[in-house]
C-alpha cells in the first residue's frame, strides 16, 4: 500500500486562500483525468465548502507525485507560495484522516451529515472516470462505513449537524418574530433546497432561483416560490434575508447590486466556496453578514466526549481496513496457489468416479495438498504469506 493526500481547510487557511482550490464538478472530473493519464496515479478529490483533498496511490513506491505540486498546478497557483497552507499524510495517517473527515470530526460544524455523501461521491467520480482503484476503493469505502457507524453510534443532538440548518438557524428568531417574514434562496443544488426544506418548517415565505426548467430534473422543494435567477436582484429589496449557496465561480451578489437597494435585506448569509457574496458586502451598514467561515465559529462547542467515542470506532475501522490491505497485497500469491492447487488436484482425479465422488475426492485432495504437500512447490515466503492472508479472513 503506497497511499498519499494532501489538503487544505478552514484549520489551515482562510476563505480567500481555499477558494483558489475549490474546483467545480467539471473541473473535478478534468483534474483526476489528467493527473491519471499524465503520472500513472489512481486518484480521488475531494471538494466541500471547507476543505479539498486529494488521495493518490500508486503500484510501487517510486510511483509518487507531490500532491501539493499537483493541485497547485491544476488550480495555477504557486506552490513555493501555498504549500505552507496545506497538510499532508501517508498510508496509515492518510487513512485515520479520512475516516476523521467522513465522521464529521473535522467540519467546521462538529458531525455534520452532508460530508458522508460528498466522500461517497468524491470516489464515484473517480470510479466513473476509471482512475480510482482498489486499495482507494476500499479505503473510502470503510471511511463511508465508519461514518455511518459514527452516526448510528454517536448522539450530537447539541450540535447542529449540517451547514445549511445552522443558516436556517440563524433566523429561526427573527422568523418567529415577524409573521409575513421572506427569504430569497440563490441556488437551486443540494445545499440550497437543503435550506429551503428547514426554512419553510419555520413557516417563513421562502423564494428560490432557478436558471432554467427541466420538467423532471429540477426539484424545488415543496413550499417554495421559484423565480428566474436573472431577477433575483429585483427581490433583494423584498425580502428580508437572502442566503446564496451556488456552485458559480463568480459573485451572485456584488456590492453594487445591494448597494442600489432602496431597502436592503436584514440579513446576507453566504454558504458558498469560491464565495457567491462580494466580501465587500460585510461593509454596508444595516446588513448583517455571515459566511461560510462565521457560521462556523457561531457553531463550536466543546465535543470532548464525542471525540472520544468516534476514536474508538475509527480505531476499529481501521484494523478492518489495513487487514484487507494485507490480503491485497498478497492477492497475487494467493492466486498462484489457487491455481496450481486445481491443476494439481485435477491432474490426479480418477475419470471413471461420479460427479458426486469426485467433488468429494477433489476437497479431500485439495485440503491434503494445501496441509501437506504445496510447501514443497512454493518458497517458504510465499507459503507463509499465504498462511497470515487465510488467518486474517477467518
Amino acid at each position: 500500500m503506497n497511499i498519499i493526500m494532501a489538503g487544505i481547510d478552514y484549520h489551515t487557511a482562510e476563505l480567500d486562500c481555499r477558494e483558489k482550490f475549490s474546483f467545480t464538478k467539471s473541473k473535478t472530473r478534468e483534474i483526476i483525468k489528467a493527473i491519471n493519464i499524465n503520472s500513472g496515479l489512481s486518484v480521488v478529490l475531494l471538494c466541500t465548502c471547507n476543505r479539498t483533498e486529494i488521495y493518490m496511490t500508486g503500484n510501487k513506491k517510486e510511483n509518487t507525485a507531490d500532491p501539493v505540486d499537483v493541485l497547485c498546478q491544476y488550480a495555477g497557483a504557486d506552490a513555493d507560495k501555498y504549500r505552507q497552507y496545506f497538510f499532508i499524510k501517508e498510508n496509515r495517517e492518510a487513512v485515520k484522516h479520512l475516516m476523521e473527515v467522513a465522521s464529521g470530526l473535522h467540519s467546521m460544524i462538529f458531525g455534520e451529515d452532508q460530508i458522508i455523501s460528498q466522500v461517497k461521491d468524491a470516489v464515484r467520480v473517480s470510479n466513473e472516470e476509471k482512475v480510482s482503484n482498489p486499495v482507494l476503493n476500499t479505503l473510502f469505502r470503510y471511511g463511508v462505513t465508519c461514518a455511518k457507524k459514527v452516526k448510528s453510534s454517536v448522539s450530537i443532538k447539541s450540535v447542529c449537524p449540517s451547514v445549511a440548518k445552522k443558516a436556517a438557524e440563524i433566523l429561526e428568531e427573527r422568523i418567529k418574530g415577524k409573521s409575513d417574514f421572506k427569504v430569497l434562496v440563490i441556488g437551486n443544488g443540494e445545499v440550497g433546497r437543503s435550506v429551503c426544506n428547514q426554512l419553510t418548517l419555520y413557516g417563513c415565505s421562502v423564494f428560490m432561483t432557478l436558471r432554467s426548467f427541466k420538467h423532471g430534473e429540477t426539484v424545488v422543494p415543496s413550499g417554495c416560490i421559484p423565480i428566474d435567477y436573472n431577477l433575483r436582484q429585483k427581490y433583494f429589496e423584498k425580502v428580508d434575508a437572502v442566503i446564496s449557496a451556488t456552485l458559480s465561480p463568480h459573485h451572485t451578489i456584488s456590492y453594487g447590486m445591494i448597494k442600489e437597494c432602496l431597502k436592503l435585506p436584514e440579513f446576507i448569509i453566504d454558504l458558498a466556496v469560491p464565495r457567491d457574496v462580494d466580501p465587500a458586502v460585510s461593509t454596508i451598514e444595516g446588513i448583517k453578514y455571515y459566511n461560510i467561515d462565521t457560521l462556523g465559529r457561531c457553531a463550536l462547542k466543546d465535543n470532548t466526549k464525542e471525540i472520544e467515542i468516534i476514536s474508538h470506532i475509527i480505531e476499529k475501522e481501521m484494523g478492518k481496513c489495513y487487514d484487507w490491505f494485507v490480503i491485497h497485497k498478497h492477492a497475487h500469491d494467493i492466486t498462484s496457489v489457487k491455481d496450481l492447487t486445481i491443476k494439481k488436484v485435477t491432474e490426479n482425479l480418477q475419470k471413471d468416479l461420479t460427479e458426486e465422488e469426485k467433488i468429494q475426492k477433489a476437497i479431500s485432495k485439495t485440503v491434503d495438498y494445501i496441509m501437506y504437500a504445496i510447501k514443497d512447490d512454493i518458497s517458504k515466503e510465499t507459503f507463509l504469506k499465504i498462511k497470515q492472508g487465510i488467518e486474517l479472513r477467518r
